[in-house]
């Protein structure tokens, strides 16, 4: 009779870490902008438009959807650049891993931008929300997926 009564209070004791579990990360919601907190900056001695091209390409070779493509000025109002320059600002989707005890979402920006001619300076921002239970932890740094991306772009523009 003690055996049926802990086997079926460890069955609960599951049951609901399972519940609270599912409900936690059920709540998380990770913004299309993200802000330059730790961005990465590389300058590629190519034309905008080539930049951009390859850009996107990679993400898509490297597994990111890209969301949407918006103009940098409604999200980046305190930068001064010349006028006239060409520019862009690249939403990926939400990218989520399921692990035991949670979730982790990322989500990377690209601030594409002329600085000369033909010159281009990408920088990505990569954005990590891990979930567990009622916390979320953000983190915007990711060296080693970001260093990876730009090699790939480096590697496509060569071509």
């Amino acid at each position: 009779m003690g055996r049926s009564v802990r086997n079926d209070t460890i069955k609960k004791i599951v049951l609901v870490f399972l519940l609270v579990n599912m409900t936690g990360c059920a709540s998380i919601t990770i913004p299309n902008y993200i802000q330059d907190k730790n961005p990465y900056e590389k300058v590629f001695y190519a034309s905008f438009d080539t930049v951009r091209e390859v850009t996107t390409k990679t993400f898509k070779e490297s597994g990111w959807i890209i969301e949407k493509e918006s103009e940098p000025a409604l999200f980046e109002r305190e930068r001064d650049l010349k006028s006239g320059t060409k520019q862009t600002l690249i939403f990926t989707e939400v990218r989520q891993v399921p692990f035991f005890v949670g979730s982790r979402y990322a989500r990377v920006n690209a601030y594409i931008h002329e600085t000369a001619n033909n010159e281009t300076q990408v920088e990505i921002r990569y954005l990590t929300v891990t979930s567990v239970m009622f916390k979320s932890f953000y983190g915007y740094k990711h060296d080693q997926a970001v260093e990876y991306l730009f090699s790939k772009i480096e590697k496509n523009l060569d071509l």
